[in-house]
């Protein structure tokens, strides 16, 4: 989803609302921050066209992503209230979600300076992420971009299109290719894993401001289950502890086998690196 411009005037009219103004872009989708005219509150507004019969996907991963939305609750996770297909001569043509308006910026687009703010900030993402494991479903698309932080620092993950059950075996290869795992590049079935694949490596952009080196070459070249050598964190920026470096390291592991199972175990070492390593100790 691409940030849209603050001066942006495109016409939006849903029943019942009144649009404040677009928040995003995205593949045949726009965000919109609208006020419920009845109650003044504000939410997000997600409108997705349909128009030629290659549409059908996006609408596919709007519905996917309002049902995974729903079976999982958790205070880091994005909200989505209601879904609303808007038809045309007994034909869908638009799909819309009426989600919790999420204010702040993505990791992406702030990118945190301290190594503690960014460990504090991925431990609720962590949280989350298991969260979502336990009740069977992976996301799939962890990255930066998919990570919004509020002024106080709380997190949000949203966007939730290609996220699926454990086990899962994707019919294309889904993902950003910074970010992807191997299994996902495979087309192999997909578990917590993927999500601490994921995670990792968007940690590792995070801590380092560089792109972990991908198994999924941009281009017209095939894709291959080798990758470039990958610097540690802490070689790229000297502040990260080498507990948090190894954390990384595991968690990106070509091999599934080699990373932690769970997300459970990744939030069950950042909070030692978090007490250990990063947040100072008052004086007695």
């Amino acid at each position: 989803m691409t940030t849209a411009p603050p001066n942006t005037t495109r016409a939006f009219h849903a029943s019942g609302f009144r649009a404040i103004r677009m928040l995003g872009t995205g593949a045949h989708s726009h965000i919109w921050q609208v006020r419920d005219i009845q109650t003044n509150r504000v939410y997000a507004m997600k409108s997705v066209l349909k128009g030629a019969k290659a549409d059908d996907r996006y609408v596919e991963q709007t519905l996917n992503e309002y049902s995974v939305a729903k079976a999982v609750q958790h205070p880091n996770i994005r909200k989505i209230y209601s879904l609303r297909k808007v038809r045309k001569l007994f034909s869908v043509r638009e799909i819309r979600l009426l989600m919790e308006f999420c204010p702040g910026c993505s990791v992406q687009e702030q990118r945190p300076q301290e190594v503690l703010e960014t460990c504090t900030i991925f431990a609720q993402v962590a949280n989350a992420l298991a969260k979502m494991n336990e009740c069977g479903y992976i996301h799939a698309d962890m990255k930066p971009n998919n990570i919004i932080v509020d002024d106080d620092g709380n997190a949000r993950i949203i966007d939730f299109g290609q996220s699926c059950k454990v086990g899962t075996v994707k019919e294309r290869i889904q993902g950003t290719p910074d970010y992807i795992a191997p299994e996902q590049v495979k087309r192999w079935p997909l578990d917590a894993r993927t999500d601490v694949f994921n995670f990792g490596a968007s940690l590792y952009w995070a801590l380092t401001g560089k792109a972990m080196p991908s198994i999924l070459p941009r281009g017209p070249k095939v894709p291959h289950s080798g990758r470039q050598p990958v610097q540690a964190a802490n070689v790229l920026n000297p502040a990260v502890p080498p507990l948090l470096a190894r954390l990384v390291s595991d968690c990106t592991q070509l091999e599934a086998k080699e990373r932690p199972n769970t997300m459970q175990e990744v939030v069950n070492r950042m909070g030692i690196i978090l007490r250990k390593e990063l947040v100072p100790v008052e004086p007695s």
